[in-house]
């Protein structure tokens, strides 16, 4: 939650996201995705290839990912945490995801009549609030029957919309991993204050909800051709990614629990936010084509919807906890992206990068709006410009 500028009323998240989105404003016209330079001839990554049969903006997009230390490094802690899960089964089904985060929730709507009446039935239901969305905030670019795989590689796609967290290639992956990694701390730390070191907290949940709760952002935050990101549309009052990747952990087997602690991410299931828990599993499982009550969800009291588990798991307070750095890091885009904006003529030219929004990925995707915000802190704006140019191969 976040205070206002007058210090009093309170606001939730997806509000305080909406109200820092900035679009990208490119400084030239005719930007030709495939174009973007990169400096991949250089740096060559075995378990980061581009794969064929991208569009030419997420082909681009993985591009400069495969060519980026920090994602390359990234990715790869991220496979090697995914793969201290202890449990096999869900070692696995993280893994595959990973590897290919293909959203197979889709597949239960094989035809375009299927989905527009699941578009229907979510604006008849309140889960959509605008009637003229699009079916596309249901099952966007990538999702149509037929299609076997990931429109985008994992490790490629944004952490989060135009100009918000992580809104760069690879973005996801570093989001996921540092969410992941902040659970494990997290529960370490439950583990030591209030259970005298016993692991308590189930290490297996924490980490492998924190990557599965934004998997599906790989689907949602595609890239355009221009470099800019495909604009999200809100399900059940939060970002659609949220409730997609709860339908994707239906649909891959996941258990009640484990849904409910991913689907915790957005709201802690205490203290009043139940019900945007309940709500979440609802929609989720509406999309999963499971009944939310049958499948160990949700019950009723009374006419309203709540969450079946009497008390809900420690670990979904812990994901909720892990998925909250956005305060910095979209603080740290806005503050950053007008320096960037500064210094883009100095170096769009002889790199030849085509727009602002490539020429902003490839700066990002190497050093993370974070870390220049800390240069920028630290150092002034001379010490971001040694930052922005080192990124591109320069030396002031």
């Amino acid at each position: 939650m976040c205070v206002n500028g007058r210090g009093s009323s309170l606001f939730g998240r997806a509000e305080f996201l909406a109200a820092l989105a900035v679009a990208a404003t490119p400084l030239f016209a005719g930007d030709i995705a495939d174009a973007v330079p990169l400096q991949s001839a250089k740096v060559q990554h075995d378990f980061l290839s581009v794969p064929n049969g991208l569009s030419r903006g997420n082909a681009a997009a993985a591009r400069i990912a495969a060519s980026s230390p920090l994602i390359t490094k990234t990715y790869g802690a991220t496979l090697e945490l995914a793969r201290s899960i202890s449990d096999r089964a869900l070692r696995e089904n993280v893994l595959a995801l990973l590897a290919d985060p293909k959203p197979t929730y889709s597949r239960k709507y094989p035809t375009a009549e299927s989905r527009e009446a699941l578009r229907v039935a979510f604006v008849r239901e309140g889960f959509i609030s605008d009637p003229g969305t699009p079916v596309s905030a249901l099952f966007p670019t990538g999702t149509e029957a037929g299609v076997n795989h990931a429109p985008q590689p994992f490790w490629c796609a944004g952490g989060s919309g135009e100009n918000s967290h992580h809104s760069y290639p690879g973005g996801l992956v570093v989001h996921e991993f540092f969410n992941a990694s902040m659970a494990t701390s997290f529960a370490s730390t439950y583990d030591r204050v209030y259970f005298t070191d016993r692991r308590a907290v189930d290490r297996d949940t924490v980490i492998a909800a924190a990557l599965y709760h934004d998997v599906m952002k790989a689907v949602v935050f595609q890239w355009n051709d221009d470099g800019t990101l495909f604009e999200e549309y809100p399900i059940a009052g939060t970002g659609g990614h949220h409730v997609l990747s709860g339908a994707e952990a239906i649909v891959r087997g996941r258990s009640p629990r484990f849904v409910i602690t991913l689907l915790s991410a957005h709201a802690a299931p205490s203290l009043g936010d139940e019900v945007k828990v309940a709500t979440w599993c609802r929609a989720a499982a509406r999309i999963a084509g499971v009944d939310p009550i049958d499948y160990g969800l949700l019950k009723k009291d009374g006419s309203n919807f709540v969450l079946a588990p009497n008390y809900v798991p420690l670990e979904a307070f812990v994901n909720y906890l892990s998925d909250h750095d956005y305060g910095l890091s979209v603080h740290a885009v806005h503050e950053v992206v007008p320096h960037l904006q500064r210094l883009a003529p100095r170096y769009m030219k002889s790199n030849r990068h085509t727009s602002f929004a490539w020429f902003k990925n490839d700066v990002l995707s190497r050093v993370s709006a974070i870390r220049l915000y800390q240069s920028l802190a630290n150092g002034g704006q001379s010490a971001l410009d040694r930052e922005v140019a080192a990124s591109q191969g320069w030396i002031l």
